[in-house]
């Protein structure tokens, strides 16, 4: 039996009451972004799942997130490549499953004299990370030069600054 509930506040008891007499595949306590993507997984896979939230659904630490989604290019520079591709993976997973929320955002990352790594550096594992991760090519990342980076944010100290 497929059937949505209603989260009217009106009918919390109505509602109550049904789900007493309804079994489930699982049920999973905590409506945030772990619990709500715990419960949509579950759902795919064909299971009959029951999400209980105290409030209202994303209205805890979810509500106060950044709201980005973390790319892993940090598991590139400890060599740990599985693990971009597997955050590349779910990555994807988010695009297809809510596109009306999920949207790319660019940025910089300023490439400095002296700094952990240089231009070519950091054209080579940005190359590197779109190609573990699974990057649609519209999506690729692309070096800019100081120039460039400048007219962009052009509050980035000038001095050292070698592109981003």
């Amino acid at each position: 039996m497929d059937r949505k509930i209603s989260l009217n506040s009106t009918k919390r008891s109505e509602t109550r009451a049904s789900l007493q007499t309804e079994s489930f595949d699982l049920l999973v306590i905590g409506g945030g972004i772990t619990g709500a993507g715990i419960a949509l997984d579950a759902a795919h896979r064909g299971l009959k799942v029951l999400l209980l939230e105290m409030q209202d659904f994303g209205a805890g630490t979810s509500s106060r997130s950044t709201k980005l989604i973390h790319g892993g290019l940090r598991y590139l520079k400890q060599f740990e490549f599985r693990l971009v591709r597997e955050v590349g993976r779910e990555r994807a997973i988010l695009f297809a499953n809510a596109p009306h929320i999920v949207v790319p955002e660019r940025m910089l990352l300023p490439v400095t004299k002296g700094g952990t790594f240089g231009r070519l550096g950091v054209a080579l594992g940005l190359w590197v990370y779109d190609l573990l991760a699974r990057v649609d090519r519209d999506e690729r990342r692309r070096m800019l030069g100081k120039g460039e980076t400048q007219k962009k944010e052009p509050l980035l100290r000038a001095k050292g600054l070698r592109g981003a």
